[in-house]
């Protein structure tokens, strides 16, 4: 794990915006995102964006239905060739045949060309995601009737495919000698523990490492972000370096994990606070509202006994979730406001 990078409350985003111009998108990344720009996903432009369509370029016997908004496993007849391909390609170890086309994140490309023509003085990190394993495995549905998740063949092809999208990421945004973070989103990770989901503890642990390492071993940091609640003592148990939790609404259950969250820190790990709202409720609150709901979190930590300089050091600014559901006003709000909060909280002495 780099000890490089230093939070210290700048901002980053999830990723998703509701925006059809992918130059207004970026634009809107790069200022309110001055210190950690991230690519903007943009799923209103095409549903080759939704996050459990973009990133299956290359797994085996799927099928996109008709409008292109379902993905499924056709695995009704012999599955072997179509598996020993893929795993011929992984085992190459060549990110660059795994690459995410512009088809499917014009995003991504169109922020590399930012960065290739643009001064990056104030550029601290670059972030990029990928949907997380559990998730997308979760999320495609098997002609034998259960997802990926509960096929033990092509949950771990799943598992390698993001590994692999996340990698050759990592390689495009390196090039720029910034520390590179990478988040797996697990929004399915709300149901861990619960009737839907029923995969161990451990083996939640290993998918999602397996993930991380494709990154962390090329001197990258990792991250995955959770917009519910979760068991959130699993996930810091992971090899995971930055945990992103919807501080807007569950900061008390987060919270409730402290103990976990002092030895997640002391190992080096960092927190994403998703304290801006990216929900109707943006235009209602202000950048002092939240500051204060902020201040109240790391207050909390701090009577638990957590250095305040270290939770400075260890903190990044985030809205709760993705903006792309919202209306272009309330995006665009979601994006002032987490520039303003990290901006203030920056200025804060510890």
């Amino acid at each position: 794990m780099t000890t490089k990078f230093k939070g210290n409350f700048s901002a980053t985003a999830i990723g998703s915006l509701p925006h059809k111009n992918v130059e207004t998108a970026c634009d809107i990344m790069f200022k309110s995102l001055p210190e950690i720009p991230c690519w903007p996903q943009l799923p209103k432009i095409t549903p080759k964006e939704d996050m459990c369509i973009q990133y299956t370029e290359g797994l085996p016997c799927s099928v996109i239905s008709s409008d292109g908004r379902t993905l499924t496993i056709d695995d009704g007849h012999d599955t072997s060739t179509a598996l020993a391909t893929f795993y011929d390609t992984y085992l190459q170890n060549d990110p660059d045949l795994f690459q995410i086309s512009r088809d499917c994140a014009i995003g991504f490309y169109t922020m590399l060309e930012y960065l290739n023509k643009s001064p990056k003085d104030a550029i601290r990190a670059l972030k990029g995601h990928v949907v997380g394993p559990i998730t997308l495995a979760g999320s495609i549905k098997m002609a034998s009737g259960i997802t990926a998740l509960y096929s033990e063949e092509f949950f771990d092809v799943v598992i390698k495919l993001m590994s692999m999208k996340a990698y050759w990421q990592f390689t495009k945004l390196s090039q720029y000698g910034l520390p590179v973070i990478i988040f797996a989103d697990e929004p399915y990770l709300t149901s861990f523990g619960s009737a839907f989901m029923n995969i161990s503890r451990e083996r939640a642990i290993s998918a999602l490492n397996e993930v991380y390492e494709a990154v962390q071993s090329h001197g990258g940091l990792t991250g995955t972000h959770c917009c519910g609640n979760t068991d959130w003592a699993m996930l810091m148990d992971s090899k995971v370096d930055i945990v992103s939790f919807d501080a807007y609404e569950f900061m008390d259950k987060y919270l409730m994990y402290w103990r976990e969250i002092k030895v997640f820190l002391d190992r080096g790990g960092y927190l994403a606070w998703g304290i801006v709202p990216t929900s109707p409720k943006i235009t209602s609150v202000s950048s002092n509202d939240l500051v204060k709901k902020l201040e109240e979190g790391v207050q909390f930590l701090v009577n638990k006994g957590l250095s305040k300089t270290l939770i400075k050091e260890r903190s990044i600014i985030t809205p709760s979730c993705g903006a792309g559901t919202l209306t272009i006003e309330e995006a665009e709000r979601v994006m002032t406001l987490t520039h303003e909060v990290s901006a203030v909280m920056k200025n804060k002495s510890v």
